[in-house]
């Protein structure tokens, strides 16, 4: 290993060589990470450095193939009470499942999340039920969970994976995290941010479980992983998540979706209340809002949520400038204005539903 090379003196007693390749970096810290796999401290200290590293997409691709990802997902598993550690593999996990060639939220299908780095068992759990695990065991730690959502917003990026995220819980993961937070404003960005995918049922895409490019400069000391070897653990990985779902395998995401619907909403109208000021905050929460108005089934529920309607309305004549709130903002306005419009009965119990709204407004 280039770990035996790097910790220990050369048999000549020289100095060898400290020009190596930066990609030597990517290596060294996985067989530093391997090779002392119970040390929670140098667990936790390489993965503080990783992200420096993982910001350049080279190196994403060179950790992809050393098997980063299962390296760190175990160990969350080996050390599930440290809260340090957890964060820090929470911002790696953020930079391995970047969209090569994007950003944080845009659909590519040579995702890191593609190949099912987080799908294969770790200590007979899947990447994703390890990652919310950590969710639910950390529900207190506000740093944690803001990472953890940011984490999602990637890894939601395959249909698959969502679908597994969805049925494993993820949605509640999220919204217990800004039930519990409410006023942490990181949280509740990047909790709006996972939601924006997550509230939309997958379509199904065959094209979602192709293999990603394997880096095959040759580097010495790990193994590049063929092609054939990261389908095969691919389907093992898919294997293993369906016996994990066992009963939720007939449940759809939109079943799951369905019963939640209502919470989302009033949270999502509660984070816009409490970061009125932020446009950021308020730009991802009228995503959220507009993605659940793709589905007309949920249009009573949005019409129903106190305020809902309102803040949307408030987000189009305060933020004038922000074309993509704007344009999420007036879409879901106007699908909810349709169906009031072909329902008078509807039309006039929402009508005053506002009026009782104000009343209450004007009272306190």
């Amino acid at each position: 290993m280039i770990t035996n090379r790097l910790l220990g003196p050369p048999p000549e007693g020289e100095t060898g060589n400290l020009n190596l390749p930066w990609s030597c970096a990517i290596y060294s810290i996985v067989n530093w990470m391997v090779a002392f796999s119970d040390v929670e401290g140098i667990q936790t200290l390489c993965m503080k450095v990783l992200p420096v590293l993982l910001e350049n997409e080279q190196h994403r691709l060179t950790a992809n193939s050393a098997g980063l990802a299962d390296v760190v997902l175990r160990a969350m598993v080996m050390f599930s009470e440290s809260a340090q550690l957890h964060i820090a593999s929470f911002h790696t996990l953020v930079l391995l499942s970047r969209p090569h060639g994007g950003k944080e939220g845009m659909l590519f299908h040579n995702s890191m999340t593609a190949g099912g780095i987080f799908g294969g068992g770790c200590h007979g759990k899947s990447g994703i039920a390890v990652m919310l695990d950590s969710m639910r065991r950390f529900e207190d730690n506000a740093a944690l969970l803001a990472m953890s959502c940011w984490a999602l917003v990637n890894i939601a990026l395959v249909s698959d994976q969502k679908a597994v995220l969805v049925k494993l819980g993820g949605i509640q993961a999220i919204t217990n995290a800004m039930y519990r937070h409410p006023f942490s404003a990181e949280l509740q960005f990047r909790a709006l941010f996972a939601l924006i995918n997550l509230v939309i049922p997958s379509v199904e895409d065959n094209n979602d479980n192709a293999n990603v490019d394997v880096d095959g400069d040759g580097a010495p000391g790990v193994a590049v992983v063929p092609p054939r070897q990261i389908a095969e653990g691919a389907a093992a990985a898919a294997a293993s998540i369906q016996e994990q779902l066992g009963e939720l395998n007939e449940t759809t995401e939109k079943e799951i979706i369905d019963d939640l619907v209502e919470d989302v909403a009033s949270l999502v109208v509660r984070v816009m209340k409490n970061f009125c000021s932020s446009e950021a905050i308020i730009n991802r929460a009228c995503l959220v809002l507009h993605n659940l108005s793709l589905t007309e089934d949920y249009h009573s529920i949005l019409l129903w949520t106190p305020q809902c309607y309102q803040m949307l309305e408030w987000c189009v004549a305060n933020y004038r400038t922000d074309q993509v709130l704007q344009q999420s903002a007036t879409g879901t306005l106007h699908r909810l204005q349709c169906t009031l419009s072909l329902n008078e009965d509807m039309r006039d119990r929402f009508s005053q539903s506002l009026r009782t709204q104000q009343q209450q407004i004007n009272l306190r």
